[in-house]
């Protein structure tokens, strides 16, 4: 249902700390024009932690009036407590989100049966789930089997992984027949040439065209030549995660005068050496140099 290159975007403030919703807009807009085949509202890189209930459904709801049904629009609507994840997903339905992204429990660090149980409440939404399987952030790494277990309900309709461990990614790929979403930029090769169905990416939001063109060549099974063009935009691969995420993604859309750098604490934007690399980065002339 939903694969290819799938962006999570960031949220762009103004300068009173509000939500800049013509930024988004306008962000939302150029991704269409550009290919992108998603996009996730309110997820990591959308500071989700750092925003209101009313702040996030807002979004959600800019997002779908700006679709239009053009393309995807994910909400994020995850967190630690079921009865909130389950009243959010609700929202995002009636607001007309076409799916959901919902990380495994953090911080109270479930058993592999409570995250089962979760994500079985969550499917009685019957609003399209991606799992989001991320350790470093929840602090739990539940077993393939779990995770096989949760892509067994209706409304799972696959599975985000932000593991980093390749045979624990293949090991699942073995294990079910569900769409798997790469978590990471940086795995995009190996994990779409084993099977995985795209990626929810950070990097898609400074190259869409790009990244989309990458991970088409990937899916359709042209593995070098996919390969040959991910070599030649690792180097902005590498420099959106030079610090914690998203501050250098949005700062990036910042140099690109998409949106402000602006963050909300307890992020904070890139040290200045992490600038300098992402501006390097991001110099018209080396993608010129690509020849696309």
């Amino acid at each position: 249902m939903f694969r290819g290159s799938i962006a999570a975007l960031p949220t762009p403030f103004m300068e009173d700390d509000r939500v800049d919703e013509e930024s988004i807009a306008k962000l939302i807009e150029w991704h269409i024009e550009e290919g992108t085949d998603g996009i996730v509202l309110c997820g990591t890189t959308g500071e989700a932690p750092c925003l209101s209930h009313e702040e996030q459904i807002g979004i959600i709801r800019l997002g779908v009036n700006c679709s239009k049904g053009r393309i995807p629009i994910i909400a994020g609507t995850g967190s630690y407590n079921t009865r909130h994840t389950i009243a959010m997903t609700e929202e995002a339905q009636a607001a007309g989100a076409d799916g959901c992204l919902v990380i495994f429990p953090y911080y109270n660090r479930p058993t592999p049966e409570g995250c089962f149980l979760h994500f079985q409440e969550l499917n009685k939404v019957e609003l399209p789930i991606i799992a989001y399987n991320h350790p470093g952030r929840t602090g739990i790494k539940p077993p393939v089997k779990t995770l096989a277990a949760i892509a067994e309900l209706d409304s799972v309709v696959s599975i985000k992984d932000g593991s980093g461990d390749l045979d624990y990614i293949l090991d699942f790929i073995q294990a079910s027949d569900l769409p798997l979403l790469s978590s990471d930029d940086s795995l995009a090769v190996p994990i779409l040439a084993s099977g995985g169905a795209g990626v929810i990416s950070i990097v898609a939001n400074v190259i869409p065209r790009l990244w989309k063109q990458c991970l088409s060549l990937l899916l359709q099974g042209k593995i070098a030549e996919g390969r040959a063009l991910y070599r030649q935009l690792y180097p902005i691969v590498k420099a959106m995660v030079l610090e914690t995420n998203p501050q250098c993604v949005k700062y990036a859309l910042s140099v690109m005068g998409k949106c402000r750098a602006s963050m909300r604490l307890p992020l904070i934007e890139p040290q200045p050496a992490a600038k300098e690399k992402i501006a390097e980065a991001l110099i018209p002339i080396q993608l010129e140099k690509l020849g696309v």
